[in-house]
């Protein structure tokens, strides 16, 4: 489920202050990508960010926002721009509740329109990739290639397209489900024990991403019969 949201004037001033810093870098690429965490003990801070930005407090506010709330996508606007948030569990038995609570963030130009939850799942298929123990240790070099691996497939592109294609809606799916069936079954093999949320969580992402295959099938024969 996505959420809108909006800040208040305040921060709206602050949004608008800092969209200057980085629209050169919202000109030359789809999105600004930034790597987020709710830290128990010193709260919501970004451990990474593919263009240096200015505005710590802008994003600690910006996580504080999202990550209060219940629902996993997280869309808020800012006027010149939006972000969309992806919010990720990782296991972690030190932590409180047994879990750190990771924010995959794009920055978005209003251009541009909101890119689907499809491809978030897939990006967060990615980041699930990266070892879990790197991720709690805020390993930059991790996120650095993670990164990486996002910018290949999305941002060497003028723009993410063509993301109402029906033909990609499936491709994605089924990347998406074969990617966690690798995933777990590589966990197998190296005899790591899956966290059973874990599992819970990749065959959820990968039943959405039937439906996904299912409800793109489907459109062409809705279409047909109106």
């Amino acid at each position: 489920m996505i959420q809108n949201n909006k800040f208040n004037e305040e921060t709206d001033e602050e949004a608008m202050n800092l969209y200057k810093n980085f629209k050169e870098a919202l000109e030359r690429y789809p999105f600004i990508l930034i790597i987020g965490k709710y830290d128990h003990v010193l709260g919501p801070r970004a451990l990474y960010s593919s263009v240096h930005l200015k505005g710590e407090a802008f994003i600690r506010n910006l996580l504080r926002d999202a990550l209060n709330t219940k629902n996993k996508f997280v869309i808020l606007d800012f006027n010149q721009f939006y972000s969309q948030i992806y919010k990720i569990e990782i296991e972690d038995t030190s932590a409180r509740g047994r879990k750190q609570i990771y924010a995959i963030i794009l920055l978005r130009d209003v251009a541009y329109p909101i890119i689907p939850i499809l491809h978030f799942k897939r990006i967060g298929m990615i980041f699930h990739r990266i070892e879990h123990k790197k991720i709690l240790a805020d390993d930059a070099i991790a996120f650095e290639s993670f990164f990486k691996e996002v910018r290949d497939i999305y941002m060497n592109k003028d723009e993410i397209l063509p993301l109402e294609s029906i033909n990609m809606q499936i491709r994605s799916g089924i990347n998406t489900i074969q990617g966690f069936c690798e995933l777990i079954l590589e966990q197998i093999r190296k005899n790591v024990q899956v966290p059973k949320q874990d599992i819970s969580s990749f065959i959820e992402m990968m039943l959405d991403s039937c439906k996904d295959i299912m409800d793109a099938l489907e459109k062409p024969f809705s279409t047909a019969s109106k």
